[in-house]
């Protein structure tokens, strides 16, 4: 009896042994089902969240480049992108609208994300949060699901835009001479495309006083603040970048490209690192003295071309021609030219100017002095077209009613003059000033030129230049976007409030306007004239260059 209990003891112990290992083989392996279907639907809810992320990173590019096309209008003083007033996803003019900064850009309950056989693994919800102080900067936010496993992924990007009149300088091959140094300073982005055949040309040689800022106070400046309307007196964010296409840059001495408090957003040169030489040991020094959010080689997959007059120009105004010249020409309201020696109306046909006007420009020159110029006309409608130049009080006055085109003529304002500038109803016109047989085509500026107050404020009244030849500003004010197919130059001192085109841009000292010369303390000051205010003729690109930084990625 005693054998017989001790076999049962035995036996039922054993019989315990084998179910606490099946038991805890059988708990092993539901552990390992419950971590292994964890880990899987940990991984369906982040691919969940990284779909939404790609699909609404695409969309909002998408979005920003149709936007951008359909020539948005509005905008502030600072950094400005089109999305900041909402999205229109479904391109009918319905916005989606922030609140609180935030926009919700799926349906409610999300999106589904379903494997190759169709069947639902996930959904997502993603967020659009804009920057409340950087109109260009926004941060996608994407949520995933999938069997009660949730994951987040986000991204925040940097839309721009690179079009000609986004900058304060945009400049084309000539700038390989490297004029843009000693104590230059230029508040805004600068562009340059530089020369392909010599990528380690010093476009910039940085050694002496040269700041690139991105800001400006418009009250620095004697009597300028008057003139600009109040929400751009002062801009503390211009999301300014240095582009260089080809070419190296040189940091040293005393230079500011961006300030430690105050950084450019980015700065893409050339090949990168490599050519971005010197270094300028007080500030950023981690980075060669360059203060900037983003550093790297030239980052546009399409970059903008330096604007030619023999060239097509996509622009909203001129897509149809063959060439940025005849736009011009076939568009103007009044085209003066001079060839040999004698001075005609090329357009409008059958329009008789004041005789005066004519003889004004027989020397070559349209010299705007102390006497009237009429040139004025009109139309059947009964509207005025030309311009009108009148002196009185030491200050001249230059009327113009629609674009104006003189071939073959130079033009020299000798005084202090402001200016009044109406095509339809847009208080904003083209000057132009073209070359004719190897005749004319510079612009020379000897005395302030600022817009009239009465007539409206800048940049909501803007008069453009362009000239085939060069510019030269002696004046110490000149508020307006200018365009050179040679050479810019802007005497010490001096500043210019909008943006320069030009194929080269130089500082220069008093009264010399044909050289180029170093350490001349002299501004150009970036004043974002909106869209539906920029005089038509310009040089633009219809839609400009819409740029996508993707800055950060984070996965939580």
């Amino acid at each position: 009896m005693r054998s017989q209990g001790i076999a049962l003891v035995a036996t039922l112990a054993l019989m315990v042994l084998i179910a606490l290992l099946v038991f805890g083989t059988f708990f092993r392996t539901q552990i390992e089902l419950w971590i292994t279907r964890n880990d899987t639907t940990s991984v369906q809810a982040f691919y969940a969240a990284e779909a939404g992320l790609q699909k609404y990173k695409a969309v909002l590019f998408q979005q920003y480049v149709w936007r951008e096309q359909q020539v948005q209008t509005g905008g502030g003083a600072g950094c400005f992108t089109s999305l900041v007033t909402g999205l229109d996803l479904d391109r009918n003019g319905n916005l989606l609208t922030f609140t609180n900064n935030q926009l919700t850009l799926t349906p409610t309950g999300g999106e589904a994300v379903v494997d190759a056989d169709g069947r639902p693994i996930g959904r997502y919800t993603v967020t659009l949060i804009r920057d409340a102080s950087d109109g260009q900067l926004f941060t996608l936010v994407s949520r995933g699901t999938s069997a009660g496993a949730t994951a987040t992924v986000q991204a925040t990007v940097r839309l721009s835009n690179t079009g000609y009149l986004e900058q304060a300088v945009f400049a084309g091959t000539g700038q390989a001479n490297r004029w843009l140094n000693g104590g230059a300073t230029i508040r805004g982005g600068i562009y340059i495309v530089g020369n392909p055949s010599n990528p380690n040309d010093t476009v910039i040689s940085a050694n002496g006083n040269f700041d690139m800022r991105n800001w400006y106070n418009l009250n620095s400046y004697s009597g300028i603040a008057a003139r600009v309307e109040s929400t751009y007196h002062q801009v503390n964010d211009l999301c300014a970048s240095l582009r260089v296409q080809y070419g190296r840059i040189s940091v040293g001495g005393s230079t500011l490209l961006g300030e430690p408090n105050n950084k450019l957003k980015g700065v893409f040169v050339g090949r990168g690192s490599q050519d971005i030489t010197g270094q300028n040991v007080d500030v950023c020094t981690n980075q060669k003295g360059v203060c900037t959010e983003a550093m790297g080689p030239f980052d546009l997959a399409n970059p903008p071309g330096f604007p030619t007059l023999d060239a097509k120009l996509n622009s909203p105004a001129c897509e149809r021609y063959s060439t940025w010249r005849s736009c011009l020409q076939d568009k103007a309201a009044l085209r003066i030219q001079r060839i040999g020696n004698v001075v005609s109306v090329a357009s409008p046909l059958n329009v008789t100017l004041q005789p005066t006007c004519l003889s004004a420009m027989s020397s070559g020159t349209l010299t705007l002095d102390n006497a009237t110029v009429d040139c004025t006309f009109t139309r059947l409608d009964g509207t005025k077209g030309g311009f009108k130049y009148t002196y009185a009080g030491g200050q001249g006055l230059l009327e113009l009613y629609g674009d104006v085109v003189l071939e073959g003529l130079n033009l020299e304002l000798k005084q202090a003059t402001e200016y009044k500038a109406l095509s339809g109803t847009k208080k904003s016109a083209t000057l132009v000033v073209l070359k004719r047989n190897n005749q004319g085509g510079d612009v020379d500026i000897n005395g302030n030129l600022l817009p009239q107050t009465s007539h409206g404020l800048f940049p909501n009244h803007v008069l453009g230049l362009v000239a085939e030849g060069n510019i030269y500003q002696r004046g110490q004010y000149v508020m307006a976007p200018v365009y050179t197919a040679g050479t810019f130059r802007v005497e010490k001192d001096n500043v210019l409030f909008g943006s320069v085109i030009s194929n080269q841009f130089c500082t220069t000292s008093a009264g010399d306007k044909t050289k180029c010369n170093a350490g001349q303390k002299a501004e150009v000051v970036y004043v974002r004239i909106p869209q539906e205010n920029r005089p038509v003729l310009l040089p633009a690109i219809k839609g400009g260059t819409p740029v996508f930084q993707v800055l950060s990625y984070e996965r939580r």
